[in-house]
Formats: structure tokens, C-alpha cells, sequence
């Protein structure tokens, strides 16, 4: 199971507290890709290679890359780091599916649940997500948003599964269209 997290300025401690929290529910084996600022690479080594329970995951740490176009831009787009997401089918090429989550997420059960998700797809779905609020009167995309999201009340990207694989032979050259505009 692939499990992506980006991780930039303070959010070392919450992103390794999440990762314990997946660890120490999830099933099987568990590989991680920690996108994060050059600055933390050595901090999240340390505190990973110090888990116990080794064996039920590895990790690869990633430096913070977007196209070279407009590159302070894409930085700047959502939280500190977050537009990271949007160019994980392109960055990592050999993965077929991945649990993308936001550094504030504490899992509760077994990564396991989630992943069992991508055999429910059918042959067009290539990513889930959960509605960002349940209740219109609070939810932020239909108040503030000026941008067009889904549904009634935009949809929660902290959480993601994605089929990789389906998203870059269905909708690459849209996106790399989409980025180079």
C-alpha cells in the first residue's frame, strides 16, 4: 500500500504523528512517499529510521519540485507545499495506486480499509474523495470559493485514493496541457 504525504514548514512532528498512526493500525506492508523541503529530510530520517516496527513499512523522502514555469505560483497555490499533489501520477511513475493524505490526518483504523476501496472501482473511476462538508450553511467552497468545485460543497482532497495508473493513461496529456497553459 502507498501512502503520499507533503510536508513543508512546521508540520514535521504532525506528519510523523500521522505516519505512527498508520503504522500502528494498517495490516500490511506500508511505503511511504514523503514529499518535503530539503530542510526536513534529515529530522523525518531520523525519527522514521527510529520507529520501532520496521518492518511494516519503508519510506522515500522527495524534494519539493514543480515545473519550472511558474514554479512560486504552484507553491503558493493552496497551503505551503500542498499543489505538490497534483503532480504525484507524474513523479511517481511506478506506483500504480497511492492513499494521497494531508499532514493533519489521524487514521483510527487500518490503512487497509481505505486501500480495499480501489476494488470497488469500476472501469472509469480513478480517484475517491469525501465531500467536504456535510452541511451547505458551513461548508467553505459554496460560501467563499470564486473557483468552480464539485457538488454542493466542493470535495475534500486531504484525502485521496487514486489509481495512478488509469489517471495517467486517461488524463496525462490533459494535465500536462493543463500546466503548460
Amino acid at each position: 500500500m502507498h501512502l503520499a504525504v507533503v510536508a513543508c514548514g512546521e508540520r514535521l512532528e504532525e506528519t510523523v504523528t500521522m505516519l505512527k498512526s498508520a503504522i500502528i493500525f494498517s495490516i500490511k506492508h506500508l511505503q511511504f512517499h514523503i514529499f518535503a523541503e530539503d530542510p526536513l529530510h534529515r529530522d523525518f530520517q531520523v525519527m522514521l529510521d527510529g520507529l520501532a516496527y520496521q518492518g511494516k513499512f519503508n519510506y522515500t523522502l522527495y524534494p519539493i519540485s514543480f515545473p519550472t514555469e511558474n514554479a512560486v505560483e504552484w507553491k503558493k497555490l493552496f497551503k505551503p507545499c500542498a499543489s505538490q499533489r497534483l503532480f504525484l501520477p507524474l513523479i511517481l511513475r511506478d506506483v500504480d495506486s497511492l492513499l494521497y493524505v494531508d499532514t493533519d490526518i489521524l487514521f483510527l483504523r487500518p490503512v487497509d480499509d481505505i486501500w480495499s476501496f480501489l476494488k470497488k472501482f469500476n472501469s472509469s473511476q480513478i480517484a475517491a474523495m469525501a465531500p467536504e462538508h456535510e452541511e451547505p450553511r458551513i461548508g467553505w467552497y459554496n460560501r467563499f470559493a470564486r473557483h468552480p468545485y464539485y457538488g454542493k460543497t466542493g470535495i475534500n482532497s486531504g484525502v485521496m485514493l487514486m489509481n495512478m495508473t488509469r489517471i495517467r493513461r486517461k488524463y496525462f496529456k490533459m494535465l500536462v496541457f493543463i500546466i503548460h497553459v
